[in-house]
């Protein structure tokens, strides 16, 4: 492999992560509303966004104030607390529009009413789910503790009693490569799903958060973390029928809408813990296959299930190649790769 070729192979998954896919709103250019009810009203003036030309503090052309209460002491209102640096102090401090720039915002949010009872708070997840993935929002409920993926998730209720407030923030992201030997045929891999976790950088090394990706033919896909905080972390990467694997060492990490980090284990031995914790094909270093049973060991066990599933079709943890047959060559990994064992901190 050329320098030309080793250095286009690291540099396109984070391109490829920059660049929005056709049909995708840009991360750059958005904005939805967040609406409340309850039992006796609908607020729907909480229009958060970003804009290339907006700025993190005041910005005339799009932050918007709420307009005053009624008189009549009832009420029911999602807004934006501001105060301070360029903001007007004679517009108050609770806004129903704001625009931020790209560059990785947050947003506090509070929810007031004038009566207690459930409040239901709706946005429509599909627009945010529509923003390319590097964009991530969760609903963080400072009371409950609690993170809501606004992507995949489009309510959140809770019981209303005295002011509750929010932040709309992003999470721990981590553009992985992974590539899988079983799937992967020296150009490219069999698309499919993998479990990562983040570990705690110190024994036990307890798992502390957990996220899904599905692996494109590049070995690559987008892990958000929603309850993991800024930290350095073990990462570990587990598939349906290949042996477990941990970084090298812990990742500092970040906790952010919009950038992110990126991991590869396929660029050398020691981006897996461990001593021959993965396998050296060509020029790529790929996870061993055969751990069908997911205990951390590839042995007779694996090989028992293989066997008995020859010939079965569909989506099964025997299919060690992903082309949904197990066969003889899925059996062919499970015994050359027997007694490759699962390796942690």
């Amino acid at each position: 492999m050329n320098m030309y070729t080793s250095i286009r192979r690291l540099l396109l998954p984070l391109i490829f992560a920059s660049l929005p896919l056709f049909g995708q709103t840009p991360y750059t250019s958005w904005d939805f509303i967040v609406k409340a009810r309850n039992g006796l009203f609908t607020d729907s003036l909480a229009h958060l966004g970003v804009r290339t030309d907006a700025t993190a503090d005041y910005d005339n052309q799009y932050d918007v104030p709420r307009p005053p209460r009624s008189p009549s002491g009832s009420y029911l209102e999602v807004y934006f607390p501001h105060s301070g640096g360029a903001y007007p102090a004679i517009l108050g401090t609770r806004y129903a529009t704001d625009y931020k720039d790209p560059a990785d915002p947050t947003w506090n949010m509070s929810v007031e009413a004038s009566s207690a009872g459930t409040v239901t708070l709706t946005w429509d997840s599909s627009a945010v789910n529509a923003v390319e993935q590097r964009l991530q929002l969760f609903l963080y409920d400072i009371t409950a503790g609690t993170h809501t993926n606004m992507r995949q998730h489009g309510t959140y209720s809770f019981s209303y009693s005295v002011k509750r407030d929010f932040q709309i923030v992003g999470s721990v992201k981590i553009n992985l490569t992974c590539l899988l030997e079983g799937f992967w045929n020296g150009a490219s891999q069999v698309p499919d799903t993998v479990t990562a976790y983040l570990a705690a950088s110190t024994t036990p090394f307890a798992l502390v958060d957990s996220a899904k990706t599905f692996l494109s033919s590049a070995g690559t896909g987008l892990l958000a973390f929603p309850n993991g905080e800024a930290g350095s972390y073990y990462v570990a990467v587990r598939h349906r029928n290949h042996v477990e694997i941990w970084s090298g060492a812990p990742v500092a990490l970040t906790r952010t809408t919009t950038s992110f980090s990126a991991y590869d284990f396929s660029t050398g031995a020691a981006q897996a813990y461990g001593t021959n914790a993965l396998k050296l094909v060509g020029s790529v270093y790929v996870a061993w296959g055969g751990d069908v049973n997911q205990d951390g060991v590839v042995d007779f066990l694996d090989r028992n299930l293989t066997w008995n599933n020859r010939t079965m079709s569909g989506y099964l943890a025997t299919d060690c190649t992903g082309d949904n047959v197990t066969d003889t060559s899925d059996d062919a990994i499970v015994l050359n790769n027997r007694l490759i064992v699962r390796q942690r901190p």
